[in-house]
Order: structure tokens, then C-alpha cells, then sequence
């Protein structure tokens, strides 16, 4: 590949046990034995628990193929733990908007192919839990003196 062909960094897939711990922490709190004993072990569970999609909640179950693992933070080349997520394919399809940008070869001028690029759209962050307010006492109001005179003095 020449240099004026290079692309950027290239979209990595996620490992195996990579989906596997998002899997069962998606799962929640019921999951949380099993992801202990795996990440201790490495032993692949027997019968992986029922999960839920991280945007609808909706119930998935391993090996259905209705849930996609979703680079979240929109950058393909990261693979890492922090970036996958577990969510169903409505919430993916979603979420990516899919951009076809067509390259022309710039010696000549003609086509020469289609480069696919997706972008994330109105992804829908879950609300924060906010703290409960403390009450606060009344503060003692400060008395307000009188507005003194702010003019010229008169000769």
C-alpha cells in the first residue's frame, strides 16, 4: 500500500473473552459469581446467563445472534474493554449511521471505489442518578442598606 492510500488506523474486532466479560456484566448483578470464577479461572461457563441490551434492556440470550458488541466511543481501532458494548441490533442499527464517501483516483479523475465509513448518531445516554439534595437551613438575609446618593456635587 502506498502512502497516499493509508487510511488511518483499521477497525479491530473484539476478542472472544472480551465479549465474554461484557456479556456478563451486562447480565448484572445475578452474573456477577460466574464473571468472578471466569475472570479467576478463565473457564468458560457452562451455560452462559441470560443478558440485557445496554440501551432498550430488552433480554438477550447468548448464541442468538440478535446482539451486536458496539465500539461505543466511536473509535473502530480500539478494542479494548472500556469501549465494547452489549446491545441489541435495533439499538446498533440506531445508533450508526452508515456513510458511503465514493474516491476518485486523482491522477486520472475516475472512480475508483466506494470507502464505507460509520458514525455514531443520537446515542442515548442513560440518566445519572442524581443525589438527593440536602436541605438547606435559611440563611439569615443581610439587611440591605440604604441606596446611598451617587451624583455630581453641585458647586
Amino acid at each position: 500500500m502506498f502512502f497516499w492510500d493509508d487510511e488511518g488506523p483499521q477497525r479491530r474486532a473484539f476478542s472472544i473473552k472480551t465479549k465474554r466479560v461484557e456479556w456478563l456484566k451486562a447480565a448484572g448483578d445475578s452474573a456477577n459469581k460466574v464473571l468472578i470464577k471466569y475472570l479467576a479461572d478463565g473457564k468458560v461457563p457452562t451455560r452462559m446467563p441470560r443478558s440485557r441490551c445496554r440501551g432498550c434492556k430488552r433480554p438477550l440470550t447468548w448464541g442468538s445472534g440478535t446482539y451486536d458488541f458496539d465500539h461505543f466511543n466511536n473509535r473502530s481501532y480500539d478494542s479494548s474493554q472500556k469501549n465494547c458494548r452489549l446491545v441489541c441490533k435495533n439499538c446498533h442499527g440506531g445508533a450508526t449511521k452508515i456513510k458511503v464517501i465514493r474516491q476518485y483516483n486523482r491522477y486520472t479523475g475516475e472512480l475508483g471505489g466506494h470507502r464505507t465509513i460509520k458514525l455514531k448518531v443520537g446515542i442515548k445516554k442513560p440518566a445519572k442518578k442524581s443525589a438527593k439534595k440536602a436541605v438547606k437551613k435559611p440563611t439569615r438575609k443581610a439587611v440591605k442598606k440604604p441606596a446611598s446618593k451617587t451624583g455630581r456635587r453641585r458647586r
